[in-house]
């Protein structure tokens, strides 16, 4: 009865020309060290140029960014976020807000909220922001011989929030455990097991809480372990040190906004089968950041169905706005950088979010802007995108699919001109996706692309981390 009364009373509100404010309907989850994106409108759709819109946490009084009189309120956010916050307000006049905040720690894990208030009105909508840190891989040690058995030492270290432990094995008997914070409010763990015969493989597992992103380490535990021996001492030191010089197998698995899509990676390769692949491609990805530099977009180049703003963010929206007449425009839902290259190394990262239909990549500056072709080297384009539902391509030089393990939301793109080479890279789980190679002529501008519908989250380029 009291649900029914509610809902009659909300009806009535917004019969008498009040709003709602939507916000997100799930957690936001972020790594350490990486920007989030909040968004949030009126329900109905109304006008909010002359509101004031606030972004709080945990209370109202405790700014994170207000928005007032037609100016961002600088002066009232709280310390810990001046210069980290940067408010989309294109679309104010219909009732639509973003706020980036970047480079999260774990202190920004809490309740946040986007309040709106006209003359007559005012409400707010909350949500969670959950802030993840990935530690190291589980380190598996021999410490010696306990009652008969065999004890190994599990460490790993800088994780957040506080982790659990888990032994998988036949026969594995758990021991203590002793988690520890440090300086920086990551969280160190540590573990041990007895092992009393041969158990074959043994793995120590760490993961969130919530299971959204674990890591595992295995060894292999041989019957040789347990005869006697007068050179057991010798041999347990020798596998010891084959087994600091081997890889840990890694299993790493990543759920990130369920609802919206996951974020999946699976590393399972034995000690001996190391995935070198991977490895390679995370060194090449390291050394792309260096060349790290920033990109901007030219709004002159931008199809009418593009909104940019901050000269970083795109938004696709169904009804075309007003544009001025320009040479340099695209018949194409698309977008170039206002940077030119036609020599050195270059590297930058796109947020492309949960979109379904996109492209990143380059394009040569002389490209036919008037006319829609394929976006293949042969026509001047380097690009790699998404079609539908985890549907990835590229053309080398014609259309054929990428098949990928973790489904993309931030794209890395390296060009090395001189080289003839752009690499794509998956932030996610910072692996290379593809490498074309063309001998590359004249100036090549970084290109975006967006074919969708209405999204109240814009691709953006965002701010490159070197950590």
């Amino acid at each position: 009865m009291a649900l029914v009364l509610a809902l009659v009373l909300s009806l009535l509100q917004l019969g008498s020309g009040q709003w709602q404010v939507i916000g997100l309907d799930r957690p936001a989850r972020v790594l350490v060290g990486e920007d989030v994106l909040f968004s949030c409108f009126l329900s109905p759709e109304t006008n909010a140029e002359t509101m004031e819109v606030r972004f709080f946490k945990n209370k109202l009084y405790a700014v994170v960014h207000q928005y007032r009189d037609g100016k961002d309120q600088e002066h009232m956010k709280m310390p810990d976020y001046r210069g980290r916050t940067v408010f989309f307000k294109d679309f104010l006049a219909k009732g639509q807000v973003s706020l980036r905040l970047q480079k999260v720690t774990p202190l920004d894990a809490g309740l946040y909220g986007c309040w709106f208030r006209s003359q007559t009105y005012e409400q707010e909508a909350i949500w969670e922001l959950q802030v993840l840190e990935m530690g190291s891989a589980p380190l598996i040690s021999i410490k010696g011989f306990v009652d008969g058995g065999i004890q190994l030492l599990c460490q790993s270290s800088g994780w957040f929030p506080q982790p659990t432990v888990k032994w998988k094995g036949r026969t594995a008997l758990p021991s203590d455990s002793k988690v520890n914070a440090d300086g920086h409010g990551l969280f160190d763990v540590e573990t041990s097991l007895i092992i009393q015969e041969s158990s074959g493989s043994v793995s120590c597992s760490i993961q969130h809480s919530d299971q959204s992103l674990e890591v595992e380490s295995r060894v292999w535990i041989k019957e040789t372990f347990f005869q006697p021996s007068p050179w057991r001492l010798a041999s347990i030191l020798l596998m010891v040190l084959v087994f600091s010089l081997c890889a840990s197998f890694i299993v790493l698995r990543i759920s990130f906004f369920k609802s919206r899509g996951k974020i999946l990676a699976e590393v399972r390769e034995l000690t001996e089968n190391l995935d070198y692949e991977s490895r390679d491609g995370q060194a090449e990805w390291r050394e792309a950041r260096k060349y790290a530099v920033e990109v901007t977009l030219d709004m002159d180049t931008a199809h009418p169905q593009l909104y940019i703003s901050d000269m970083k963010a795109i938004s696709f929206r169904s009804h075309p706005q007003e544009v001025p007449y320009s040479e340099k425009r695209f018949k194409r839902k698309c977008v170039v950088a206002s940077q030119g290259f036609r020599q050195g190394k270059y590297y930058w990262e796109v947020d492309v979010g949960y979109h379904k239909s996109w492209y990143v990549g380059v394009c040569q500056d002389d490209v036919e802007r008037k006319v829609c072709m394929n976006l293949c080297p042969t026509n001047g384009y380097w690009v790699f995108g998404q079609w539908g539902h985890q549907q990835y391509f590229t053309f080398d030089p014609s259309k054929f699919s990428v098949f990928l393990r973790t489904p993309p939301t931030r794209v890395g793109i390296f060009l090395d001109y001189e080289d003839g080479a752009i690499s794509f890279f998956n932030i996610n789980d910072q692996s290379l996706i593809y490498k074309m190679t063309h001998q590359f002529e004249g100036v090549l501008r970084p290109f975006f692309a967006i074919y969708e519908g209405e999204t109240r989250n814009p691709m953006y380029i965002c701010p490159v981390s070197l950590r």
